[in-house]
């Protein structure tokens, strides 16, 4: 009898620890790729989530954009260009529209998943996935969202009228602390320029270049705002 009392005992605590989850979720680097199709033409690209607690970015292949949750709530971003290592650095009022921290740090607003249903519970501990749909004028959304981690699975949004299909797919992830903080670290020693100062800095050829191609505007959100629309920042010029 003790003896079947103690397997039960022991099943009980490992069921409990497949439960749990040890995951720093404010300590990630989350690979995905993004497929978007018109009609029958098709373009994919690459983004990098970074999160350092109060600090997250969006790495791209020519732009980061890097955003600081200030202690007033507050989002004060920073847009890196990774090959020339130099940065603009903005303040929270020099930036247009809603700047929603949800979008930045998980991608998809909370607002939005908050309209959208629940349809399924799958896995436990660390893998658990909640399922959600949402139907909003022409548009389609799915989400497959880790619990435990605020993290996208896998995000879509489908629009019949316009025959358009966005997809993003979570590829790898990867929680090595010691490593992110080392790239945050390598960020901010970029050299970096107040958006307010470039008017004064019109001699030199970086921003020169960068006001002609119209990256100097900030206007980028997150991935999707509160009403599921895509965001086109400057980075899609």
């Amino acid at each position: 009898m003790k003896l079947a009392l103690f397997l039960m005992a022991t099943l009980a605590s490992t069921s409990t620890l497949a439960q749990q989850c040890n995951i720093d979720s404010a300590h990630l680097k989350a690979d995905y790729k993004i497929t978007n199709t018109h009609k029958n033409e098709q373009s994919t690209q690459s983004l990098t989530l970074w999160r350092n607690n109060s600090q997250v970015a969006h790495q791209r292949e020519v732009i980061t954009e890097l955003w600081q949750h200030l202690a007033n709530k507050q989002i004060r971003p920073i847009r890196y260009f990774n090959a020339q290592q130099r940065g603009i650095e903005y303040q929270p009022s020099e930036v247009r529209g809603v700047q929603s921290w949800s979008a930045k740090n998980q991608l998809v607003d909370t607002h939005l998943i908050e309209k959208m249903t629940l349809v399924n519970t799958q896995g436990s501990g660390c893998d658990e996935v909640k399922n959600y749909t949402l139907t909003e004028g022409d548009n389609q959304f799915k989400l497959a969202l880790f619990t435990k981690s605020n993290l996208v699975k896998s995000f879509s949004v489908t629009n019949k009228k316009s025959d358009t299909h966005t997809l993003l797919n979570l590829n790898e992830v990867n929680s090595n602390k010691a490593e992110i903080t080392a790239q945050f670290a390598k960020w901010d020693r970029f050299q970096t320029t107040d958006y307010a100062d470039i008017g004064d800095n019109e001699n030199d050829p970086f921003l020169a270049k960068m006001i002609n191609l119209g990256f100097i505007e900030h206007s980028a959100t997150g991935f999707y705002n509160q009403q599921g629309k895509a965001i086109q920042g400057g980075h899609h010029h």
